[in-house]
């Protein structure tokens, strides 16, 4: 578990060094993407899911992560993981896509990045929209098991400009097999936490090789048929109207009608080099104990 640093006030003391002030000269411009969509670290994400998530948690400023979102523990229970907890996969346009039972889930599940802690799951903001923010593993054939873990993410948010995540963050596995992903409710038929330790041994991570070369490349989970799973014959549910408007927010073109703000050219800071101060916390992080025993 990662053990939380300075305060995030220190950042701009962190920035007043020598070495620091040298570190800005490699911010990376990120100009107005080509085509109708947004980069992941347009500042939007900052506005646009505000009004759905205001209702069900808390914004703060974490040690770690910058400004974060954390759902309202009273909603969500102890146990909560995030793509595990209230909610089931479905297949849609040759993608999975996490379908959550959360009033708010249409947000933080299609955009953005979770992150563990100071104890809780916090959300990260972001712009790109996916059916899921996971990385995947598989079993061999004669081990029937999926395996999806939370993306970690690679940026984060200070002062209102994105920053790059000066530390690695490794999240926890769940574990299914391969005949119940489809399952509704699939935490019933998974395991998460400790119990999926074991299984990581097993299985080996799932790439697809992307088509075109992104700034963010989308995640992409193993094929049904690799799995052994027809998906013809599985009576899969529709799109929710709150999943419908999540894919509306994806491009400019539908998501501004929607309210949402137009795609701006902005920068995205560079860390402190490693050594400076900063207010990230510790260099390193263990795999964490939480989730479903």
């Amino acid at each position: 578990m990662r053990v939380p640093g300075a305060s995030l006030a220190l950042v701009a003391l962190a920035f007043s060094t020598t070495d620091a002030r040298a570190q800005l000269d490699s911010d990376q411009s990120v100009p107005v993407p080509q085509g109708d969509e947004y980069a992941d670290t347009d500042p939007s994400a900052l506005s646009d899911f505000r009004p759905a998530l205001d209702p069900y948690g808390t914004w703060a400023d974490d040690p770690s992560y910058g400004t974060v979102w954390t759902p309202d523990p009273t909603q969500v229970g102890p146990g909560f993981q995030p793509y595990d907890t209230a909610g089931s996969w479905d297949y849609t346009d040759n993608d999975y896509v996490w379908l959550s039972d959360y009033a708010w889930g249409w947000v933080c599940f299609h955009y953005g990045r979770w992150a563990w802690s100071a104890g809780r799951w916090v959300w990260i903001p972001g712009r790109d929209y996916a059916g899921a923010w996971v990385s995947w593993r598989v079993g061999d054939d004669d081990f029937s098991y999926v395996g999806w873990a939370p993306m970690a993410p690679d940026w984060i948010w200070v002062g209102g400009v994105a920053m790059t995540l000066g530390f690695g963050s490794q999240e926890p596995w769940t574990f299914a097999p391969s005949g119940e992903l489809f399952a509704p409710g699939v935490a019933g038929h998974s395991v998460s936490g400790n119990r999926a330790a074991p299984i990581v041994s097993r299985t080996r991570p799932y790439v697809r090789a992307q088509p075109t070369v992104a700034a963010t490349p989308a995640p992409h989970g193993p094929p049904p048929g690799m799995l052994g799973i027809d998906v013809s014959r599985l009576t899969l549910p529709a799109l929710s109207a709150h999943e419908v408007r999540a894919r509306q927010l994806a491009r400019p073109s539908t998501a501004q009608p929607l309210g949402a703000r137009a795609p701006a050219a902005h920068v995205v800071r560079a860390a402190p080099r490693a050594g400076a101060p900063h207010a990230f916390g510790g260099s390193t992080r263990g795999t964490p104990s939480r989730g479903r025993r």
